[in-house]
């Protein structure tokens, strides 16, 4: 606590006025007499000359040091030690005044300079030597009132509020009529005021303390310091520069630096409440002056804090990292993340000790920059070092909560998440009226949903939030919540039903206008999209969301590149060894809604008959808007009787349920590779529907038909159920179960193309995550399968597969997947066995 210094207290200029010195001699002493023997008379003339103002604290101090290196008697050394404490602490030399009373304890100076060496002690915040002058001096004059009083406020600086408040009550009692007296009490009630929490009743007592004694410079600054303490600091800070600029020496530099730092502190919070109720370019006005004027506020300390004194170094220090800490919220505030970590940095070098608001800022800047791995020991240390002062729950604890499902700590947000509940009811329990509503319980019911959708069980939080929006349907986070859900169960009209219900219910809520661009994206209505966004980041350039919004629409609308890879050994019906490169360029989104693009298609297979090498570009133009997308290029091959031929597909998006989907390819790439060999082509037809019940489920109906060079003509007809039965944080579990059957017109033909055939096959594949960090992870999976092939003319036969894949995704649109796979398939009777290997990559450009 910092010291609370009564009108007593600080007059310890005066205390060597105690002294007889108005009856010794009034010669003052010559400049080089230091040096001389100790004489009483001079002693005499030193103590008038000082009172006089005819020599400064420092000369004086000098003399009487000298003296005391020389031998002196004990009366004699108690008297000289005695004023050098007096004048030392008179002039503000508290450190030089405790190392004088260290080095004559307080029994052995006189009465009058008890009170200095107490008032020294306590400046220094030397609570040991305190209590032993406190001590000595009720010894002395047990009956004096000023050792009383300082004994309570050595009582205060030593934490017991109880012993402080008992002794002023007895002092207190009965009421004291002498003025000084009762300014005395007055300010030591309201010491003890403060030291409780009790801040109006503090104020009052320096209010009355002033009224009894106008202009006094001590009351006011202590008023000022209790201003800061009950939530005014701004004001009290703009008193006390005017009193200073009225009275110089009214406040330390110490204390103005100090209350500085409290109205910046306040000013930050007034800037984000006023940076949250605008929109557009003055909506950070606020922040950037808090910030200029932290900037100068640094300077001033720094400045003044060169010119302190080593006993203050320490709480010079202090105020120079919370002000840091709060430039360091102001910039996270400012949607400057980067800035702040640099300065966090700086801190951290230093061997700085950060206050626990300070360390939460820290955090969050990591997190924003999705380093969430250097945000949880952050938020850690920040609960830690706050203790039991911290609040359960707090805007730490929900971004500790983040922070561990950012980093795959899923069971400890699980943990935490569940104290915060647990801490949290759904009405106050202590309230002027009962069943009044907790307004955190609605962020913690909140919570808790969305780190159910986080945690990869949809179905889950769409039933929470279902729940939420009919008890709360115009609660902004609840509404966000069952839109984004929507969004992530590949309902797309769905989520963007929501997010126009809830644009028109709460129009400037920004996490509501950034989920609304992202899902106009999925449902392709990218012009929508770019308004929408640009109107957010010209109204809050500086959320987090926002700058994440520009990052993911970026990497949507950027360019694009797409490389699928493979190859494989053992299949001797298709080909012993076959190898292929399928690769795809596409520009930027142009005019919101056409894409140039370039397609590579790369192979080679090594055949009984021989071998063929594939090669194929392709020019294209795709066009999107909403439900629809449609592709046509131009292509040319190397060899083949289609070596020059077009391509095209159109997908429509028939609502949330239906995809429809038809394609045509001029040059086939399934075309076989013995076909290849023997001159053949083939053009390629196909259509499909599907029918998507949600993320979990997925019914498809595919057709597909090859036109071959040479009159054969296969037609095939595939029907697959998709599911996903477990989906947690860490493992999901989903199936397929499949269903095909083809005919071809010619048999009679070198590569494989049997009259009919048909098959069914039920797959297994299970998903682990193994790695997160924010948007970045890494998973690994394996996919078994099994099921029956029959083939006219050579029966049915089993048929098995085994797939193992690790997946990274690296960011938004930026994933790789490779891996191996074996299998077995029986071709006119004869099982083959095939081995190969696989890579996709797709990644953005910008």
């Amino acid at each position: 606590m910092p010291p609370i210094v009564c009108a007593l207290a600080l007059g310890v200029s005066q205390a060597y006025a105690d002294t007889d010195a108005d009856a010794r001699a009034t010669n003052p002493p010559a400049a080089d007499r230091s040096a001389a023997a100790y004489d009483a008379q001079q002693h005499d003339a030193l103590i008038v000359a000082r009172r006089a103002g005819r020599i400064t604290p420092a000369e004086a101090l000098q003399q009487l040091n000298a003296w005391l290196a020389a031998p002196l008697d004990d009366a004699q050394r108690r008297r000289v030690a005695s004023d050098a404490v007096s004048i030392a602490a008179g002039d503000g030399r508290f450190a030089e005044a405790v190392a004088l009373g260290r080095r004559f304890p307080p029994a052995q100076l006189l009465d009058y300079a008890l009170g200095p060496l107490t008032v020294a002690a306590r400046r220094t915040r030397d609570l040991a030597l305190q209590g032993e002058t406190i001590a000595a001096w009720r010894a002395r004059q047990p009956a004096s009132r000023d050792a009383r009083i300082h004994e309570a406020f050595w009582h205060l600086d030593s934490g017991d509020v109880a012993g402080a408040e008992a002794l002023y009550r007895a002092l207190s009692q009965p009421a004291p009529a002498d003025a000084a007296d009762r300014i005395a009490l007055l300010e030591l009630r309201g010491a003890v005021a403060r030291a409780g929490g009790d801040t109006l009743q503090a104020l009052a007592a320096y209010t009355a303390s002033s009224a009894l004694q106008p202009g006094r410079a001590d009351a006011r600054r202590e008023a000022d310091l209790v201003l800061a303490a009950g939530g005014a600091a701004s004001t009290a800070f703009d008193d006390a520069e005017a009193a200073e600029r009225a009275h110089p020496g009214t406040f330390s530099a110490l204390s103005l630096s100090t209350l500085q730092q409290q109205a910046l502190a306040q000013r930050l919070r007034w800037a984000v409440q006023d940076r949250d109720e605008r929109m557009g370019p003055s909506r950070t006005t606020s922040l950037d002056r808090v910030l200029a004027d932290q900037d100068a506020a640094l300077a001033r300390l720094d400045a003044a804090a060169a010119n302190a004194g080593p006993a203050d170094a320490e709480a010079w220090r202090t105020v120079r990292i919370r002000l840091q800490a709060d430039r360091m919220l102001a910039l996270v505030e400012r949607g400057r993340p980067a800035d702040a970590i640099a300065l966090y940095d700086t801190l951290r070098a230093t061997g700085a000790e950060l206050p626990p608001y300070g360390l939460a800022a820290a955090a969050r800047a990591f997190a924003q920059e999705r380093r969430s791995i250097d945000a949880v020991p952050l938020y850690e240390a920040a609960i830690a070092r706050a203790g039991a002062d911290l609040p359960m729950p707090d805007e730490i604890h929900f971004g500790l909560v983040y922070a561990y499902q950012d980093t795959g700590r899923f069971e400890e947000a699980e943990a935490l998440l569940q104290r915060i509940e647990a801490a949290t009811p759904a009405f106050l329990r202590l309230a002027p009226e009962a069943r009044r509503p907790n307004a955190q319980y609605t962020d913690v019911s909140g919570m808790r949903g969305l780190l159910t959708l986080y945690g990869n069980r949809p179905a889950l939080a769409q039933q929470r939030f279902a729940t939420l929006t009919d008890e709360a349907p115009l609660n902004a986070g609840y509404a966000y919540g069952a839109a984004l859900t929507e969004r992530l169960r590949d309902h797309p009209e769905a989520a963007l039903a929501r997010f126009e219900a809830q644009a028109a219910n709460q129009p400037f809520d920004i996490s509501a206008r950034a989920g609304h661009v992202e899902a106009l994206m999925d449902a392709g209505e990218f012009a929508e999209a770019r308004r929408r966004a640009e109107s957010l980041e010209a109204d809050a350039p500086d959320a987090a969301e926002v700058r994440d919004l520009a990052r993911k629409r970026r990497a949507i609308t950027g360019a694009q590149l797409e490389i699928d890879a493979g190859a494989s050994t053992g299949g001797a019906a298709i080909a012993d060894r076959e190898w292929r490169l399928d690769s795809r360029l596409s520009s930027g989104l142009i005019d919101d809604q056409w894409r140039v693009f370039y397609d590579q298609s790369l192979g080679r297979g090594d055949t009984a008959i021989g071998d063929a090498n594939r090669a194929r570009g392709g020019l294209g133009l795709a066009w999107q808007r909403g439900r629809w997308l449609a592709e046509g290029e131009v292509q040319r091959a190397n060899t083949g009787p289609y070596r020059t031929s077009v391509a095209g597909r159109v997908d429509y998006r028939a609502g949330d349920a239906w995809r429809l989907s038809a394609t045509y390819d001029g040059d086939s790439k399934e075309l076989p590779w013995k076909a290849q060999v023997t001159g053949v082509g083939a053009r390629e037809a196909g259509a499909s529907v599907g029918y998507v019940v949600d993320e979990s489920r997925r019914f498809d109906l595919k057709w597909k038909q090859l036109d071959f060079s040479d009159g054969n003509l296969r037609n095939g007809l595939d029907l697959s159920w998709s599911e996903r039965w477990i989906s947690t944080p860490r493992f999901q579990l989903e199936t397929r179960l499949g269903a095909d059957a083809s005919r071809s017109r010619a048999q009679d033909v070198a590569y494989f193309s049997p009259s009919s055939d048909a098959s069914a096959q039920l797959s297994v594949r299970a998903q682990w995550l193994n790695w997160k960090r924010d948007d970045r992870q890494f998973f690994q999976a394996v996919e078994i399968g099994g099921g029956g092939y029959r083939q006219a003319g050579f029966g049915t036969g089993a048929l098995w597969s085994v797939r193992y894949e690790h997946r990274w995704n690296l960011g938004p649109r930026m994933t790789l997947r490779y891996g191996v796979s074996i299998s077995a398939h029986p071709y006119d009777g004869v099982r083959e066995r095939q081995r190969g290997v696989f890579l996709n990559l797709s990644t953005p450009l910008q």
